[in-house]
């Protein structure tokens, strides 16, 4: 059995420790994170290249050599690692389950790509750097200990983990109210962690007893993520029956409310504006490119994967949480003079396009839906280093204080357009295509068919997302530069080393979207056959 899954997570983890007692200068510290942070990218995209080429298969392992304990439909995991950890006879296993699949693996790059670019585009940081340093690269390792972990036990244990480095990152780097977003931060997120937690133990209980071992073909009692996944295919395939509709829609509706404040999705999306403005540039890098495609992830593996028959009666639920994110962003942003507030706030609607794709219940919908949550991860990174490039350079954020910044900081302005461009689903760049296959997919969903028309409201965000993002780009980049902005800085070398990686990945995902939509394409057909469309 290979050991690489679990290398992946020591790898940052063993960078934090060397990080924290040898980062004794801020070089010092930099550089032993940028080496670890690397390391992890480099055998992440080897791991993401032995999908495509099958050269580097004998490195990590396969799924062949490692049966899951009740053989069932579910077998889309590419490489898995799966050791004996608690064993509690009678009461229950727990095992350190790794896996990686079509879900997970873009989500997964998507970690150490964020990271190296955050300690980049950091490359001056003067502030406790060694434990600036240090908490982004144990952020590194629970995020992607989340995608890898296939035992709800071990899922939860990351997931929680998550929540320290980021809470110090806000509360320590942050902005005048950091301590006010830190807090609000960690109480609305843990309240969602901790509605989960109660999700997965009335799982555990009711369908990993012994008693219903028989009746539901799961090996009892457990909480490895893919009995449960096995169970509902061979239940959705004619196979032994499984949960009763009316005992999942509770269950569902609980880790949808998790999910939804992770994501997060209006109404439960309050803590994201502050804790983003309050962010360093790297943190709110990382949040909102990786952190809050945690909710998106467990939506598409535990809501969809599990609790299917739930999932088609309360697919309206889905679209109408969806739809209204989308707008209300939308006519919110129209109102805010934060560069950083308002890039916050359009990730609240960009995530509404990930629950309305999970609600189209189509293969292309969904698979729209999964691909949005990478592209998102691109392109608010790119906006939100632009946030904190302009704050750097003048000094403020504020939009009606910036003005004709074309002329000062034209390689700024030229970034500021891409990205606005992308995060609008212009075609040819990489959220098109994510954006335009949900709403394809809702207009051919079954679930919708006697209101197809109402697709038509989500899509007038897309109207209003083009307003705003020209109104602002005409408010900043144009007119006459004011007098105490005429000896401002373009951009320094490590912030467009930074800007260069991801415009790149924004054009090549855009022009050649197969790269990761084949991924994408293999969980949504072999992990979700039920779907509309599906293989």
């Amino acid at each position: 059995m290979s050991y690489v899954l679990t290398a992946l997570i020591l790898i940052p983890f063993v960078g934090f420790l060397i990080t924290w007692i040898a980062g004794r200068t801020q070089p010092t510290a930099r550089w032993i994170a940028i080496a670890f942070s690397a390391a992890q990218l480099a055998l992440m995209t080897l791991l993401l290249a032995s999908f495509y080429t099958g050269a580097f298969a004998s490195l990590f392992g396969s799924l062949a050599s490692d049966v899951p304990p009740t053989p069932g439909p579910y077998v889309p995991l590419y490489y898995s690692e799966r050791y004996a950890w608690i064993n509690a006879p009678g009461m229950f296993t727990t095992e350190f389950h790794l896996a990686v699949d079509g879900l997970s693996l873009p989500l997964a790059w998507l970690t150490p790509l964020l990271t190296t670019l955050a300690i980049i585009f950091h490359w001056d940081e003067e502030h406790r750097p060694r434990e600036f340093y240090a908490l982004l690269l144990f952020l590194q390792m629970a995020l992607t200990g989340v995608f890898f972990a296939l035992d709800f036990f071990l899922f939860f244990i990351f997931w929680e983990l998550v929540l320290i480095p980021m809470f110090f990152l806000i509360g320590i780097w942050g902005g005048p109210n950091r301590r006010y977003a830190a807090l609000k931060f960690l109480i609305y997120t843990h309240v969602g962690s901790v509605v989960m937690l109660l999700s997965i133990f009335t799982l555990f209980f009711t369908y990993s007893s012994t008693a219903n071992a028989a009746i539901y073909g799961i090996n009892a009692p457990t909480f490895d993520m893919t009995v449960f996944l096995d169970a509902s295919l061979r239940h959705m395939s004619g196979g032994a029956p499984y949960m009763q509709a009316a005992l999942q829609a509770p269950v569902f509706l609980t880790f949808l409310f998790g999910f939804l404040v992770k994501l997060p999705s209006f109404p439960f999306h309050t803590w994201l504006p502050d804790a983003h403005v309050e962010a360093p540039t790297g943190g709110s890098v990382l949040l909102a490119g990786v952190l809050l495609k945690m909710g998106g992830y467990g939506l598409f593996r535990v809501n969809l994967g599990m609790f299917p028959e739930a999932a088609k009666d309360l697919w309206w639920v889905l679209a109408i949480l969806g739809g209204v994110s989308m707008v209300y962003a939308a006519f919110v942003c129209l109102a805010q003079t934060d560069l950083k507030r308002l890039i916050a706030y359009s990730s609240v609607g960009h995530m509404g396009f990930v629950t309305l794709g999970a609600a189209t219940l189509t293969t292309v919908g969904v698979e729209g839906g999964i691909f949005q949550l990478f592209n998102h991860g691109l392109i608010t990174a790119v906006l939100f280093m632009l946030a904190g490039s302009v704050k750097h350079s003048t000094g403020t954020r504020e939009i009606p204080k910036l003005q004709g910044l074309a002329k000062a900081m034209p390689q700024f302005s030229l970034i500021l357009m891409i990205g606005f461009f992308a995060s609008l689903g212009l075609p040819g760049l990489n959220s098109f295509w994510s954006e335009f296959m949900v709403f394809l997919g809702g207009y051919s969903a079954a679930t919708l068919s006697p209101w197809r028309a109402i697709i038509i409201i989500p899509m007038l965000s897309i109207v209003v997302t083009a307003a705003y993002y020209v109104y602002t780009m005409q408010r900043i980049l144009f007119g006459d530069l004011p007098k105490e902005y005429e000896g401002v800085h373009d951009l320094p070398p490590w912030e467009k080393a930074s800007y260069s990686v991801l415009v790149a990945l924004i054009f090549l995902v855009g022009l050649l979207p197969f790269v990761f939509l084949d991924l994408i394409n293999q969980y949504a057909t072999a992990g979700l056959p039920w779907l509309l469309g599906g293989a």
